[in-house]
């Protein structure tokens, strides 16, 4: 076993991002509500759960913006940016020119205004970048980026409303799939085994 040095280091870094849970830390540091995952069938919170005004804001806004961090996040140039760079506006980073679609889509599903949206949104998209650079020490090892970006991104995909079409916003299909937001024994299998390949 492992117990001090580099690979250590590293491989301590890895576990401590795979255990976060980024919807969870988001939302009790930003003070929402509990959000709901998305029914596969649906593609929707169930009708009986599903909740409104800031909380719904959350609901769609959260994942949609970490999404579209683990999005960029591919890139090894947009990462060093997310990671060491200054910005005074993360959603323009993260989404660049689609910012406006995402923010109109985030918008109309927590039946709010676009103002209100594009600022709920700027504060998740700010508290998202703080604990992704908490979460990863050594900003110059894109390999943590990328552990960290297929760690969290299943479980970030269970709680995204279809009706954002993100996925066909950001020209990635794979945010759109309706299987990465099953549940149950053989698709959490599925998802682990992604995990380790990818990592």
């Amino acid at each position: 076993m492992i117990r001090s040095g580099p690979l250590a280091n590293f491989l301590l870094t890895i576990k401590q991002i795979i255990m976060t849970n980024l919807i969870e830390i988001i939302r009790k540091n930003l003070g929402y509500n509990e959000l709901n995952k998305i029914d596969p069938n649906t593609q929707d919170v169930q009708s009986e759960v599903k909740i409104h005004g800031t909380d719904s804001l959350a609901q769609a806004a959260v994942p949609a913006i970490l999404c579209g961090l683990y999005n960029h996040l591919q890139d090894p140039n947009a990462a060093t940016l997310i990671l060491e760079g200054d910005s005074v506006n993360w959603l323009d980073t993260i989404f660049g020119d689609k910012k406006k679609e995402v923010i109109d889509q985030i918008a109309d599903y927590a039946s709010t205004s676009v103002t209100a949206a594009k600022q709920e949104s700027e504060h998740i998209a700010n508290e998202a970048v703080r604990i992704v650079r908490q979460g990863i020490p050594d900003k110059t090892n894109f390999n943590a980026v990328q552990a960290f970006v297929t760690a969290n991104k299943n479980d970030t995909l269970l709680y995204l409303p279809a009706s954002l079409q993100l996925g066909y916003l950001l020209n990635n299909n794979n945010l759109d799939d309706r299987t990465n937001k099953m549940e149950g024994p053989v698709s959490s299998f599925m998802h682990k085994i992604e995990k380790q390949f990818n990592s």
